[in-house]
């Protein structure tokens, strides 16, 4: 699994700990997936400084996931498998406009890999990653529904419902809804939350 991956890659690394993660990893590959960009771009798109962005950028290349040339950086043909494995676990962060749950533009996330499901450690996840938590949602055949209580989230907001179940999501998949004004850490938060829900926490 490509998280494992990268995880046992950063581990392995000499020295004190880097200050980018296996979040800024995947929503570097994410970014790529859309088309070759380039570094100061890269730096700006997951919020960090150049000099840690290239560093994350060179452990990438180390795993001949991504290269870089005159057009910036891209997927190699092994990346792009690497995030067409992603994509069967999750699909997003993707910006949505709802208007009963929250005000606005959020960023959400839909989870297919579900292992792990500690509603409260998703909500903690998402906070430590900047936002103000999280929402999460369960799919249960094609209800939209609050994982905690069973309660379909029609009664209570049926227009945010309705479009949460337009995104074609299966029985036993989740939603993860970052909460922040900010659109960069409602996609943090959503990323790294559902990150969580795929891996569980570390042993």
């Amino acid at each position: 699994m490509v998280l494992s991956e990268l995880r046992s890659a950063f581990e392995r690394l000499p020295g004190p700990l880097p200050n980018y993660n296996l979040l800024h990893a995947i929503l570097l590959m994410l970014a790529l997936e859309e088309g070759p960009c380039g570094r100061k771009r890269i730096s700006s798109i997951i919020s960090l400084g150049e000099g840690s962005a290239r560093s994350l950028i060179n452990k990438l290349r180390d795993l001949k996931w991504i290269d870089c040339g005159k057009e910036g950086c891209f997927l190699t043909p092994l990346g792009r498998e690497k995030i067409e494995e992603l994509r069967r676990c999750l699909l997003g962060p993707m910006k949505v406009s709802l208007m009963e749950l929250f005000r606005g533009d959020v960023y959400l996330t839909l989870v297919r890999c579900v292992n792990y499901l500690d509603i409260l450690d998703l909500r903690d996840e998402a906070v430590r990653f900047g936002g103000k938590g999280a929402l999460i949602f369960a799919v249960r055949g094609k209800r939209v529904i609050f994982p905690e209580t069973g309660e379909d989230l029609s009664i209570y907001a049926p227009n945010d419902s309705k479009l949460l179940e337009s995104l074609g999501a299966s029985d036993g998949d989740l939603i993860i809804i970052g909460l922040s004004e900010d659109p960069l850490i409602s996609k943090l938060s959503s990323l790294g939350a559902s990150l969580l829900a795929i891996q569980g926490p570390r042993k």
